[in-house]
């Protein structure tokens, strides 16, 4: 059909010594009424993004509970690709230009891509809005279709949300990571399922000394200095500029900082290239900068440079959840982050880390816990404990066992 992942074997026993045995015993238990069950994930990447990191552990812990979950992704032409990034774009608040020519090129990928799901499946769930209205097309059966929308449509433009929603509205259900990333006018039934991270992963594991050392040194980093550092997508939201300008007020004071973007993804509109080039002018003559795309590097990678960091900063964020935070948070690591709704759920100010409302108050922020390691250290603790709580993968997998479960007794 679409292009097929292959998943990795991952054994939820494997988290007993984090989440606790009885916590994977649970899930075992609630996972037997719905073994066999056989689950379809469509998004529109397999990498680079959050979404697609956590689709790689959680369909790989499904299919350990004895569900038969499969992730494709729905691969576009280059004229529809460009479409669908206007549309996430529109979806996020961005202002585009949104035609009806666009809307009948995304309808007719739609058509042919309904056409290629020639599988049963008893539970088909959409984790990007851009391939949503494929639902439209395929002919009427017991299947059960979910929207998951990982993205904030609050402030989505009408231009696009209005060609979206009679989309959405023939969803069987709606999933959301916070009940702030949903509009009012969805009347189909809504859930919230936060996202969660994996610490079993690459992304998550422990790393050994020598080998963040090693790492760092190979990009040109020093590791007896304090890192700040962000990773986030390469967009206009993530106010990459805002980030540098802080640093600058932060060496004022404390000269000896350096700064490490990991850009998640590439820029893929013209705010985004505008402030990648941007960024990089600022950089470029800044010995103690460094701009590392993620096309380059792994999840090793990442978690080294997000275990090295003496703080972990986000800016701004419109449209996700910026699940990196809680990554950082994991490792121990304090965060400064903006006042995003999916970033304040994971940073609670003056107990996980500190919210900055601007580049003056980031840098304020980064100088203070550079100065006041106790306190850092407070929030990493405390951060940890949150994630633990709260964003954890074996949650993820609770909340999703349960609507599947919901599903399966209704259908």
């Amino acid at each position: 059909m679409y292009g097929t992942l292959a998943i990795s074997h991952r054994a939820l026993d494997d988290l007993a010594e984090i989440a606790g045995r009885d916590t994977v015993d649970e899930l075992r238990s609630l996972a037997r009424p719905i073994e066999g069950l056989r689950i379809l994930n469509l998004s529109v990447t397999g990498f680079g993004t959050g979404t697609a990191e956590l689709l790689n552990s959680s369909v790989a812990f499904m299919n350990d509970l004895g569900l038969d979950a499969h992730w494709q992704v729905v691969r576009a032409s280059s004229e529809i690709a460009q479409i669908q990034r206007e549309m996430y774009q529109g979806l996020g608040g961005l202002p585009v230009e949104w035609t009806q020519g666009k809307t009948d090129a995304w309808l007719r990928d739609a058509r042919m891509n309904a056409r290629l799901l020639t599988e049963t499946f008893d539970v088909v769930i959409v984790h990007d809005p851009q391939p949503l209205a494929i639902r439209s097309f395929v002919p009427p059966s017991d299947t059960r279709w979910v929207m998951h929308s990982h993205i904030d449509l609050s402030s989505a433009i009408d231009a696009v949300w209005m060609r979206l929603r009679e989309h959405v509205e023939k969803y069987d259900l709606a999933i959301f990571p916070s009940l702030s990333f949903c509009r009012p006018d969805i009347t189909i039934p809504k859930r919230v399922v936060p996202p969660a991270i994996d610490p079993t992963s690459a992304r998550n594991m422990p790393l050994p000394p020598d080998l963040i050392e090693n790492v760092l040194r190979q990009y040109g980093i020093d590791p007896a200095r304090p890192i700040v550092c962000q990773v986030s997508p390469c967009d206009a939201a993530s106010d990459l500029v805002g980030v540098v300008d802080a640093w600058w007020r932060v060496r004022e004071t404390r000269p000896g900082v350096q700064l490490v973007f990991v850009l998640t993804t590439e820029a893929a509109d013209a705010a985004g290239r505008a402030s990648y080039d941007e960024i990089a002018r600022l950089c470029h003559d800044e010995a103690d900068a460094f701009v590392v795309s993620g096309n380059e590097i792994g999840n090793v990678e990442v978690n080294v440079f997000q275990t090295a960091a003496s703080v972990v900063v986000q800016k701004g964020l419109r449209k996700g959840f910026g699940l990196w935070v809680s990554d950082a948070l994991w490792k121990r690591r304090p965060c400064v982050v903006g006042p995003a709704p999916g970033l304040l759920e994971q940073v609670i100010d003056g107990e996980t880390g500190l919210v900055a409302h601007s580049s003056e108050e980031l840098a304020s922020a980064i100088t203070r816990l550079l100065e006041d390691r106790a306190t850092a250290e407070k929030y990493g603790e405390n951060g940890r404990r949150r994630v633990a709580e709260r964003f954890l993968i074996t949650r993820y997998l609770k909340d999703y066992l349960g609507i599947l479960t919901e599903l399966h007794r209704t259908a």
